[in-house]
Parts: C-alpha cells; structure tokens; sequence
C-alpha cells in the first residue's frame, strides 16, 4: 500500500472545488466586515451620547446665564445700586435739561 499525501489529496480537492473555496472566503470577509461595521457603529454611539450630554449641559448652563442676567437686570435691583453704592437720585423736574438736536 502507498502512502497517500495529505497535503496533496486536500490541495487536489480544493482545486477542483474552486467556486466553493471562493464562497468561503465570501462568507468569512463578510462576517468581518458586519463585526467591523457593528465596532464602528457600537463607537460612533458612544460619541453620539457624549455629545448630546455635553449639549444638555451647555443648555443648562445657558438657561442658568439667563436667570441670572434677568436677576442682574432687573429694575429694582439697578436702582437700589444706583442708590445704596452710587449715592445716586431722581432727578427733580427743575434739574432736568433738554437737548435739542440741529
């Protein structure tokens, strides 16, 4: 009896099925591809919620900027200032001045 090779009984047949063997490496390329595009995917999600959190905050903040500049601004407040820190009063009908344009 002779001793059969292996190698060359498998390349043999490997040869002969060329189409099959094709397929294969269709199907194993495409299965890593669906794994890379679901880490890209998976990646790209993550960033997405980052950024959307980052978002939510910076609206907070900005609502928080408009709470306290209407607080800031607020009539009552500017007059007690003008008042209390700047020594500052109404004038009265008899200092009042009007100016002309030409």
């Amino acid at each position: 009896m002779s001793q059969i090779r292996l190698s060359r009984l498998i390349l043999n047949d490997l040869g002969g099925h060329k189409i099959v063997v094709f397929l294969l490496i269709c199907c194993v390329l495409s299965a890593l591809a669906v794994i890379e595009v679901t880490h890209q995917t998976r990646q790209l999600s993550i960033s997405q919620d980052k950024v959307f959190q980052e978002r939510d905050a910076l609206e907070m903040e900005w609502r928080n900027l408009l709470v306290e500049q209407r607080a800031l601004s607020e009539h009552s407040r500017v007059e007690e200032i003008a008042t209390m820190q700047l020594q500052m009063v109404r004038p009265t009908g008899q200092q009042d001045i009007v100016v002309d344009e030409p």
